[in-house]
């Protein structure tokens, strides 16, 4: 996308895929450190919010420039990503763990190189975001506070499943804005954790094959005849004359059964994209939209708030 703000969403959903070729798997942690201090580097947006739910937002000395959720992220210092560390800014702050979600052995060799114990993740789908959480509760002593964000996460997921059980699942298509002047768009393939959230708010991916975040022409969206797009639209994207220029766009192909029924929606949040705490949140927004009349009727409970430091842990 064209717009900075549009590559925040993409920062997690993208990230084992951009750098996919740089390395074929990610080298070992490095050998724990002695107990001390523990100063927290975190690379991914999804990663800072675990953190942070797990009562662990004190802990962080370091983020990416992408971490800015919850709020009280942007008051740690950022030290670029995974693509462009500023090395200096991350030998200054001293940190004795990082997490990190890369394919790319030399930001991992670097970290280490700084004596950084280094913890690669992934977060591709759902069963490796749990794993990750866990990996994160075990590495920062705090199994407990991992396993309940476990379970409220997979609580929240089935709570989401009950509610569109034994109603329709129509075709869906996922999809970016298109960058201004290209005849492209980026959606979820299957196989990734946006198709497997669709999957439990009760609808089909329209996107037949297993890939990432494959681009693709209008004429394939065309063929494959989605009965309802939704758009995440966010940061500079999400504004009205840009929202506008998005529907005026859609609307041009009114041989799209969504198009032709009205069922385009554009959603704003920034969390159906990063595969993190607010997974169920996720879930329960697209359900909404994928299931407007049984939304209407009831809702499945709210996402509790991120944890305030220390509380998870009690």
């Amino acid at each position: 996308m064209q717009h900075r703000a549009g590559q925040v969403v993409l920062a997690v959903a993208l990230a084992a895929l951009v750098a996919a070729g740089c390395a074929s798997s990610a080298p070992s942690p490095a050998p724990r450190a002695a107990d001390g201090p523990l100063r927290i580097l975190s690379l991914t947006p999804n990663i800072t919010e675990i953190l942070f739910a797990m009562g662990l937002g004190d802990k962080i000395v370091g983020r990416s420039n992408f971490c800015s959720y919850p709020p009280e992220a942007l008051a740690i210092p950022s030290v670029g990503d995974t693509l462009q560390m500023n090395q200096e800014k991350v030998i200054a702050l001293h940190p004795t763990l990082a997490f990190v979600i890369t394919r790319r052995g030399d930001v991992i060799r670097t970290l280490e190189s700084l004596k950084i114990r280094t913890v690669p993740l992934n977060s591709d789908r759902m069963d490796e975001l749990l794993a990750s959480i866990r990996i994160i509760g075990r590495e920062t002593g705090r199994p407990d506070a991992a396993e309940a964000l476990v379970a409220r996460i997979q609580a929240e997921l089935a709570a989401v499943r009950e509610h569109v059980r034994g109603l329709g699942r129509p075709k869906t298509l996922f999809a970016f804005p298109m960058t201004i002047g290209s005849a492209q768009m980026t959606v979820a393939g299957r196989g990734t954790f946006v198709d497997q959230l669709l999957d439990v708010a009760g609808a089909e991916n329209a996107f037949p094959d297993v890939a990432n975040w494959p681009q693709i022409s209008p004429q394939r969206v065309i063929a494959f005849g989605p009965e309802l797009v939704i758009v995440n639209a966010v940061g500079d994207e999400a504004a009205a004359d840009r929202q506008q220029a998005i529907r005026r766009a859609w609307a041009n192909w009114t041989s799209v059964p969504a198009v032709a029924h009205g069922r385009i929606v554009i959603l704003t949040e920034a969390c159906l994209t990063i595969p993190g705490p607010r997974v169920g949140l996720a879930a329960r927004r697209l359900a909404d939209v994928i299931h407007p009349p049984a939304a209407a009727d009831t809702s499945p409970p709210a996402a509790p708030p991120p944890a305030t430091p220390g509380e998870a842990a009690r």
